[in-house]
């Protein structure tokens, strides 16, 4: 047999059933972890250690996530879905967008997640364990609470009902359709709520505001788990370009955060280069705004002398390619990837198709 025979194959369920009985996976992939980053190790078997790279590559991160009945967690879900339906409120107008909200906030999502830059030892901070920690974590993502997905839910269920009219360079329609476009659902709240969980931030930086809903979503997540440990000011700052869009949302966060919450009016490139010196270092920045390779690449380069050592970065839409939008291809992986590249990121990987999360070393600001 080749001795490639493994590259660039994608195995079937009942191989990898196969595997994992003969071999265990998850002590597999962990050696080979530990083969990998740490040079100075006694090296494993290397046809082994092979064998655990690819399914490093082909597979979910047995290692990292918890094994899950999917039949018995469907049928939880189920049950839970249904009763919380029955107690849904009264003036709910969309009641299956509603529960494939709720969904998406409760059900167990497994992303695979893809190292796709390393540094060899200790970025500089504590920070790296914590982000050791939420990778593991993202293995099986830690759903929201029941109380919060349900106001979450009743919040999308309000915007979809918005008739206003909104219109772009190339795209026209109402505020509905446009939120059920661009706005953050259960998915992604609950990885940013993760970050937010397991990092601890003290000062987060939003680009990209839209219509609120990821920045309501980091916001609860801090008054759950830093809350207590932060000054109640200042926790969020928000920035949105669309005039349209930033009214809605700054009505809806000062109404629900009050002071905890900042939202800035303006296209990134005016906006950045004020907010030096008028809030602390970032400790977590979510860019969500232009979606292209400079948008990507100017956006980190201009927030990086905002932004604190150890600092967590999240980027939406790494693979963003949506002709309604976009005139020409927009590159945006070719720019994350450029993101990952610059000295000041010490980790990085990708979580799912979607997302992609940086973690910075001492040098990040400077």
């Amino acid at each position: 047999m080749p001795t490639a025979w493994w590259r660039g194959t994608i195995p079937s369920t009942r191989f990898v059933e196969s595997l994992r009985a003969v071999w265990d996976a998850g002590s597999i992939v962990r050696a080979a972890r530990r083969n990998l980053d740490e040079p100075g190790r006694r090296r494993i078997c290397p046809m082994k250690n092979r064998i655990a790279q690819w399914l490093l590559r082909c597979v979910p991160r047995w290692s990292r996530a918890t094994p899950v009945d999917v039949e018995r967690d469907r049928a939880n879900l189920a049950a839970v879905l249904a009763r919380l339906m029955a107690d849904a409120p009264g003036d709910i107008r969309y009641p299956a967008a509603y529960i494939d909200f709720l969904r998406s906030c409760l059900e167990i999502q497994t992303p695979r997640i893809r190292t796709v830059k390393r540094s060899r030892g200790d970025p500089g901070t504590g920070s790296a364990k914590s982000f050791g920690s939420l990778l593991d974590a993202l293995g099986t993502v830690p759903p929201v609470e029941i109380g919060f997905a349900r106001e979450m839910a009743a919040l999308a269920d309000s915007f979809r009902g918005m008739t206003e009219r909104m219109e772009s360079a190339s795209w026209a329609g109402d505020i509905g359709a446009h939120f059920e476009m661009s706005s953050s659902f259960g998915h992604k709240g609950r990885i940013l709520a993760a970050i937010v969980r397991f990092m601890h931030p003290s000062s987060c930086l939003e680009l990209g505001t839209a219509y609120g809903m990821s920045a309501s979503f980091i916001l609860r997540a801090m008054e759950r788990h830093v809350g207590e440990a932060r000054d109640p000011k200042g926790w969020l700052t928000t920035v949105e370009a669309r005039a349209q869009q930033h009214a809605l949302a700054s009505r809806l966060l000062a109404s629900r955060h009050g002071e905890r919450v900042r939202c800035e009016l303006g296209w990134t490139r005016d906006v950045l280069p004020a907010l030096g010196g008028k809030m602390p270092p970032v400790d977590f920045l979510f860019h969500d705004a232009g979606h292209s390779r400079r948008d990507f690449v100017h956006d980190f380069r201009a927030a990086l002398p905002l932004l604190g050592p150890g600092a967590v970065v999240l980027f939406d839409d790494i693979d963003w390619d949506d002709p309604r939008f976009a005139r020409s291809n927009p590159a945006c992986h070719w720019g994350w990837m450029e993101v990952v590249r610059h000295p000041a990121v010490a980790w990085a990987v990708e979580v799912g198709p979607d997302m992609g999360l940086a973690l910075l070393g001492e040098i990040a600001g400077r």
